[in-house]
């Protein structure tokens, strides 16, 4: 029996999930760093969940938002579709 193939295609969310991890790592925020900054502004989230973004699952435009706002970046790099060698 053949294997089943799956091909992951390029959408936004990929991207975005990619943003964020970069934009992090950029400015040396660890997960829980960025948890514990979007907390502090409001948000009830947990590492898990942005395991979950950063893994391109999909997510709150308002979320996104906070964090946008956390990682001092604009929307612009928050959504690009660049990638960055």
């Amino acid at each position: 029996m053949g294997r089943i193939r799956y091909i992951t295609k390029n959408t936004p969310r990929n991207y975005i999930g990619n943003n964020i991890v970069r934009l992090r790592e950029k400015i040396g925020m660890s997960q829980s760093d960025l948890v514990a900054k979007l907390n502090l502004i409001g948000c009830n989230v947990d590492r898990y969940t942005i395991s979950s973004i950063e893994n391109n699952h999909s997510c709150d435009i308002n979320l996104l938002a906070d964090i946008k706002e956390v990682l001092s970046c604009s929307w612009d790099e928050l959504l690009s579709t660049k990638i960055d060698e």
